[in-house]
């Protein structure tokens, strides 16, 4: 089942982090296995992100393999210290067309 994933980080990480990140985890050009879009924008100050999934599996594997040893990577080469995760909504998706 695929899942839409609603993201919004702490006020400590940046769109700019966010970006360092998504080149760190080199995925512009080449989606993660199980994974069908990703956005990421500042609002009110605070970044937030939308991730389409093929499975709530994929996407924990992902944040587990990938993600968060990217994010600590980064955060720590810049200095930023990571106070928490983003508040999180999951949301299964009843149809999914590409």
């Amino acid at each position: 089942m695929a899942v839409l994933i609603e993201q919004v980080f702490p006020s400590e990480v940046t769109v700019e982090l966010i970006d360092a990140v998504t080149d760190e985890m080199g995925v512009d050009g080449n989606l993660p296995s199980g994974s069908v879009v990703h956005v990421h924008w500042v609002k009110d100050g605070r970044v937030h992100g939308v991730d389409v999934w093929e499975s709530l599996d994929a996407y924990q594997l992902f944040v587990e393999s990938t993600l968060v040893p990217a994010m600590g990577k980064v955060a720590a080469a810049k200095g930023v210290e990571l106070t928490g995760g983003p508040e999180q909504t999951v949301t299964e998706v009843h149809r999914l067309v590409r």
